[in-house]
This record gives C-alpha cells, structure tokens and sequence, in this order.
C-alpha cells in the first residue's frame, strides 16, 4: 500500500513539472549578455587617446533610435565619449513624439552616467548650399540656436562656448563635382568660429579636406553620421566603428573640450587614419616595436619580427636602401621581414597614415639590438 501511494505521489510530481515546463521554460542560451569591446590605442606623450564620435542622429530628428540606444551603441562598441547631435531643423517624427531640441541629451544623460559614457550635448545646424551643414558641441542650450539665419545660429552656439564643425564637406549632394573651400566656411573660420572639419563622413573620405585643416589648424574629424543602427552599417563584430581619436589631458567633457579646441585629434576610418605628424607618428611608434633578429641567413640577411600590439592596422613600405620591403601589419598581430645588412634603424613610410594631402608618414622603424 505504501509503495503504491509512494508510486503514485512520483507520478504526480512528474506532471506537475512536465507541465510547468510545458506553460514556461526558460532558455539561458538564448539570452546575450552586452558586452563591451576593448579597443586598444596608445596613448600619445602626456595625452590619453579618447574615441570618440561627434556626430549621430535619434528619432528627435531624421534618426530611427530612442536616444540612449545611441550610449549603448558607443558603450558597445568601446568608444569613450560621443555627442548625439540632431537636426535643430529636421522633425519628421514630430507628430509622433513630443519634446524639443534638448530632449535628445536629457533622455540620453542617465543611461551615459550608467555605462560611464562622456555624452556631450550637440546640435547640427542644417541648411542647404551655399551654407551646409555644420556640428555646434558643448552648447547649453540647443533651442537657442534654432533661429532662421544661419550665422545667428552658428553665434548663438560660439556665445555658449560651443566647438563648431563643418560636417561632410565633400558630400557630393552639397558638392557634386570638386569639393572646395566654401565661402561660408572661410566667413567662419575668418570670425573665429570654425574650428574642425570632418575629413570622413559615413562612407565617404574627402583628402583635400585634410589638407584644409593641416593648413589652417583645424581638428581632423571622422563620424559616422548614424542615423539607422550602428552594427547594421558597420561590422563592428570583426572591425571598428569610424571615430575621431582626440588627444586629451584627461578624460573628461573638459579635456576633450580643450583638446578639440586645441586641434589634437585624428580620423580612424576602416584601416586609415589622418592627423598631424606630430600625433601619428606617436601612435605608431607606441603600438609598433621590431625585436632583434633571430635568425641571420648565409648571405647575412635578417629575419626579424616586427609586433603591432594596438588594434591599429599599418601598411609599411620600406623607404631606403637598408630595406625594401613592404608589409601589412593587422591589429594584434606579428610579420616576420626579411632584411639585409645591419642596420637598426629603417627609413619607412606607413601608406594608410595620412599627415596631408597627398602625403602619408614618414619615419624610422628602430629594430632592437
């Protein structure tokens, strides 16, 4: 009797799980943790490298996500600081959602402070030819720039202490047949207003607007100008994300405040990157060391491991008759160069470091002894 009551109690427990599993089961396997990716770039001297993007758009102008979905993105994506910066001119979505020009930054600031994200609050002041398109960051109020004339905008931003760029300034829509300097970007610079241009934009790489920005001492900046989700234009499973490097004192809204105002930036796009020398070459030099040769062949040629430990790619071409040579150096990785004779220091070029127009980085690769 008792065995049977045992029995049938079993039984019952039986059903009573089957059928909880049948209403809800849980399936951890499906469930992705976020994670943040580590993006390794040295820093420069006495400055921290920040990554950063100054330029992206949400649902409260021509975007198509909330705004802290932005933060995460970023976070995601191990970026230090970026600045959500939307059309003061553009509210298609108005209709459907409620705020004003400020809203984007408030609703992003909590979820920043979070995922400890440096989130600067931004506007795009946006017109059509001859004016363009130009970022205002660090501003305190954005509803204050939303007035008709343009360079009462562009005031209005300067009166707040705001850096001011000129976005996509070779957009073929704006500039469909030579990108030059426009008339309204040397008003600005002339007033003291302009400040950086962005040499990349989205997909797009406009050399001669290097060349503008060595020339007039301007920032070199690189965004995405993201308007749809990040990972759905960008592989930024196996690659990064376009960004501006800013050199900075610190980390802080302050010290790339300063450091954007003082010039210390460069452009990384896919496997290129454009700056000044004076920054470029620290970043190569920090990320790139060549060890002493382990192995001399019977005509006296060297074999000798050359390490890339940053998550930069360079392409080095041998610029003398100590080496010849070429090789693609990838992200974390070691090549191993064939050279002859003895020398310990190898006049090269890195062909994707851009320090001008037209021109690339020139330097030496110190082999140990």
């Amino acid at each position: 009797m008792r065995a049977a009551v045992f029995t049938m109690i079993v039984a019952m427990l039986a059903v009573s799980a089957f059928a909880y599993d049948v209403n809800r089961t849980y399936l951890p396997e499906l469930d992705r943790q976020l994670y943040r990716k580590v993006v390794n770039v040295p820093d420069v001297g006495e400055f921290k490298t920040l990554k950063c993007d100054f330029h992206m758009h949400t649902v409260f102008s021509d975007g198509v996500v909330w705004p802290d979905v932005r933060v995460m993105e970023a976070w995601r994506d191990g970026l230090d600081a970026i600045a959500i910066t939307d059309h003061l001119e553009k509210h298609p979505r108005k209709p459907n959602i409620t705020g004003d020009d400020n809203s984007s930054y408030d609703i992003a600031l909590p979820t920043s402070q979070a995922y400890d994200m440096l989130l600067i609050k931004a506007s795009e002041i946006t017109r059509d030819m001859p004016h363009g398109h130009y970022n205002a960051l660090f501003v305190t109020d954005s509803a204050a720039l939303d007035v008709p004339d343009f360079f009462a905008a562009v005031e209005a931003a300067v009166k707040q202490g705001a850096f001011v760029q000129w976005n996509h300034s070779g957009w073929v829509k704006q500039q469909p047949e030579v990108t030059v300097w426009q008339d309204v970007a040397q008003d600005l610079a002339g007033r003291g207003w302009l400040k950086g241009v962005e040499v990349f934009n989205s997909s797009d790489w406009y050399p001669v607007a290097l060349g503008w920005c060595i020339e007039k001492n301007l920032a070199v900046i690189a965004g995405t100008d993201m308007h749809g989700l990040t990972n759905a234009q960008y592989d930024t499973e196996r690659s990064q994300r376009p960004m501006t490097l800013v050199f900075a004192r610190e980390k802080s809204l302050d010290g790339i405040r300063e450091a954007l105002f003082a010039a210390r930036t460069a452009a990384w796009f896919s496997d290129q990157i454009a700056g000044r020398k004076e920054f470029l070459e620290p970043l190569f030099k920090n990320s790139v060391s060549a060890a002493a040769a382990h192995f001399v062949d019977k005509d006296g040629v060297r074999r000798i491991s050359v390490t890339n430990q940053s998550d930069l790619t360079f392409c080095i071409s041998g610029a003398g008759a100590a080496w010849n040579g070429s090789t693609r150096l990838e992200p974390r990785a070691t090549n191993i160069i064939a050279v002859p004779g003895t020398a310990t220091s190898l006049p090269i070029t890195i062909t994707n470091l851009h320090t001008n127009l037209n021109e690339t980085l020139a330097t030496t690769l110190e082999i140990a002894k």
